[in-house]
């Protein structure tokens, strides 16, 4: 059996307190504290390079096999029972996988149990009422099975004393934009009849999208679906009239027996929904709700009429929840452990050596900033955590057929990707969509990230994300640099005031998904003087936000890019901050703009290549010292340094006319396919062998005030920096050696010569950026 932990966030420093949670069926297990200084890549022949931390001792803790209990609901305590007058309770619906089994939503109780009422779908799919009384449970069924992804108003009366109402109304509601498809017009459908008994007070919590919490902590009979707004009235005559017409939520929050009317649109402001976790009551009683595993906010309700696409500005056309079984942000496991970081522990990548008592073992990252305020290093490494996030535990190399072509092998499942395969309840990656097909937007840190572990099968390539940056890691290590290391959360938090304590800056291979206030600051950085070298490709590409409470959780919205799944229409804005989604470039923060470069094309390692030199121009030949011809890179973990995913230089999209394109690649093939959104018609030449925007470009851009970016335009480049004297490291070298050392970003012209070496506009002799959109 595979050990599993994880961490209480992503970001250290010295002197702070790690807690640690194991999952383990052993009896016991210990862990200890090591230096990562590579991971192991045994298709490149490279070993794992660690150190144990001797100034923290071992820390150790009783096996306990931790469960975790997906699906996102709503918990509200304090809910009254059905008094002397009855209830009435009324919310619109829409089920996502009606059919699929038994599913509540909402639910005060439990009827089967002897108290409360229910109302759910039963396991045909049909909409219920259930009720428990002293004489027994009473049940109607209302209306033909909802079509899934259609809106529907349920009013349900429950009288006070035996002999009274018990009634259920289904009502076809909605806009034409609203539902997923034209239904057949069709009457409120009514399912009468009496209490044979008075009804039993519920005890406990009014739970939404599951009939309450199981003994293993899981949601029981989880719904899949939307909830809008629903509303509880003390007085079962209140709706009198008007359930047959199809609803009456607006009134009823308006009657004098109210008890809730759980409005939320309320929670919506300009800067989006600032408290995620919190279902606020707009009733007299303030029977505010908690909302557990992120059910999706911003999305839309019945009455979306797609003249608005940006839930700030409708709030009331975005009033809904939606709840997924398979939700998860947070396994809440048990933290057994706990270790504190030496203070004057180095700033680097460390991980908790976890093993059990029958030879279990995993490998927990810690990683650790240097201490507030400070720089111990000249140079700095921004993990990009935002992007582990999005991969984290991607199941789609094995789900997928579609990536088993793409790689055109079949994957091969060790027992540790066995173990992660089956353990899906850790929850999914932004790359994958939840059992009723809707795209999974949030992902979270609370959780094992087996993806972050050096046996991970990837489908891209034999390392991708974390294990890719370890290579830049084993390579600063190897050849003496020092550096400091801090994380996408870090820079998000702290900004451009963090950049500035450093002479350069290198970002990881796949920085594919920046907040905005994290491209703020490298552009800050870099028009203010710094020095930025982008090691990676695909970067700087997707719109994502942080839980504006939870920081340990993100969120993306997919639209108009290369992408896994499709945001539904008019929920392309992140409910975290408000923000337009789906990628940068689309809200004018196209990458070519700081960077240089930006997306072009992805493939597959056998479609990687090397890169060629073409500028000559001597004000930019300190880059190519020590390289002996113009090719170079064609060698790496990857099949070559220029590969998986890679980025090239566009005027059009916001290349600098300053930039310099140094190198581009060549010898790609086929299976190296351009970027969907850099064609507008369908063509048949998509792939690098016939198509001359397929290419990654190594680029210069100066900036003012001696700032500069170099970016390398893709992902494999760390793959080729494994011999330390290598083409692709000496030039790594270069730039990062004259970076830091302050030298000048564009050597000037020897004595005589009048050409103004490094003036784009001006001297022909340097290559200027070229157009590579469509």
């Amino acid at each position: 059996m595979v050990s599993a932990g994880y961490t209480d966030r992503v970001s250290y420093r010295p002197g702070d307190t790690v807690r640690l949670a194991v999952s383990t069926t052993a009896a016991g297990w210990t862990a200890e504290l090591v230096r990562l200084q590579a991971l192991a890549i045994p298709s490149a022949g490279v070993e794992r390079r660690q150190e144990r931390v001797a100034a923290v001792a071992p820390v150790a803790g009783a096996g306990i096999d931790q469960r975790t209990a997906p699906g996102s609901y709503v918990r509200v305590d304090d809910v009254p029972g059905a008094g002397a007058q009855g209830l009435v309770v009324a919310l619109a619906a829409m089920p996502t996988r009606p059919g699929a089994e038994a599913q509540e939503l909402l639910a005060h109780g439990c009827p089967e149990n002897g108290s409360g009422w229910a109302i759910g779908l039963d396991a045909g799919g049909r909409f219920t009422l259930r009720v428990a009384t002293g004489a027994g449970s009473a049940e109607v069924v209302a209306g033909p099975v909802p079509v899934a992804g259609c809106w529907y108003e349920l009013t349900a009366v429950i009288g006070a004393r035996a002999g009274d109402a018990l009634a259920l109304t289904v009502a076809a509601a909605g806009t034409f934009e609203a539902n997923h498809v034209v239904r057949r017009p069709a009457s409120p459908a009514t399912a009468r009849s009496t209490l044979p008994g008075a009804p039993v007070p519920a005890a406990g919590p009014l739970f939404w999208a599951c009939a309450g919490i199981g003994p293993d902590g899981a949601p029981v009979r989880p719904y899949d679906g939307r909830i809008e707004s629903p509303v509880l009235v003390a007085d079962a005559a209140a709706d009198a009239g008007d359930a047959a017409a199809g609803g009456s939520r607006a009134r009823l929050a308006r009657h004098p027996a109210l008890l809730a009317h759980w409005d939320l649109a309320a929670a919506i402001g300009r800067g989006g929904i600032g408290d995620t976790g919190l279902v606020r009551d707009a009733g007299p009683r303030g029977l505010h709700g908690a909302a557990v595993h992120h059910p999706q906010r911003a999305v839309r309700s019945s009455g979306w009429t797609g003249d608005v696409t940006d839930f700030r500005f409708a709030p009331e056309q975005y009033a809904a929840l939606h709840f997924h079984r398979d939700d998860m942000t947070d396994c809440g496991w048990r933290f057994q452990g706990e270790v504190v970081l030496p203070a004057d522990l180095r700033s680097g990548v460390y991980a908790l050596e976890v093993i059990d008592d029958d030879g279990g073992r995993d490998t927990v990252p810690v990683l650790v900033a240097p201490p507030a305020g400070t720089a111990t290093a000249p140079l700095l490494l921004v993990l990009p955590t935002n992007s582990y996030l999005a991969y984290g535990n991607d199941h789609v190399g094995v789900d997928s057929p579609r990536t088993q072509v793409w790689s055109q092998m079949v994957p091969t499942l060790d027992d540790f990707e066995l173990f992660r395969d089956a353990r899906r309840e850790l929850g999914y990656s932004l790359y994958e969509t939840h059992a009723d097909g809707s795209g999974v937007c949030y992902s979270s840190w609370r959780r094992p990230l087996l993806t972050m572990r050096e046996r991970a099968y990837d489908h891209n390539a034999p390392v991708w994300q974390f294990t890719g940056d370890m290579q830049l890691v084993d390579w600063l290590d190897r050849t003496g640099r020092d550096v400091d290391v801090v994380t996408d959360h870090d820079l998000h938090a702290q900004g451009a005031g963090l950049l500035a304590r450093y002479r350069a800056v290198l970002t990881g291979t796949h920085p594919e998904y920046p907040s905005l206030e994290i491209l703020r600051a490298y552009e800050e950085y870099v028009a203010d003087g710094g020095r930025l070298v982008c090691t990676g490709g695909n970067g700087m590409y997707w719109v994502t936000a942080y839980d504006p409470g939870d920081d340990q959780v993100v969120e993306v919205r997919r639209w108009g890019g290369t992408q896994a799944w499709l945001a539904e229409p008019g929920e392309y804005h992140l409910g975290f901050t408000g923000h337009q989604g789906g990628i940068w470039r689309f809200s004018g923060r196209a990458p070519q703009k700081t960077f240089g470069v930006g997306f072009v094309a992805a493939g597959n390692p056998g479609a990687s290549a090397g890169y060629r030199r073409v500028s000559t121009d001597p004000a930019v030949a300190w880059v190519f010292a020590g390289l002996s011809g113009e090719d170079f890179g064609g060698y790496g973990v990857a099949g070559g340094a220029a590969g998986l995913e890679i980025d090239s230089a566009s005027p059009p999209l916001g290349t600098s006319p300053d930039a310099v394109v140094l190198a581009t690649s060549v010898g790609h093939g086929d299976d190296m396919l351009e970027a969907r959104e850099n064609f507008n018609m369908t063509s048949r030449v998509l792939g690098g062998a016939r198509n001359p925007r397929v290419h990654a470009d190594l680029v210069l851009v100066p900036r003012a005030g001696g700032g500069a970016v170099f970016s390398t335009g893709s992902i494999a480049f760390a793959g080729a920096l494994g011999d330390r004297d290598g083409e692709v490291s000496v030039l790594l070298g270069n730039v990062l050696d004259r970076f830091v050392a302050g030298g000048p970003v564009l050597d000037t012209a020897p004595a005589g010569d009048t050409t103004p070496a490094g003036d784009t506009a001006r001297a022909g002799d340097i290559t200027p950026a070229r157009d590579t959109s469509a």
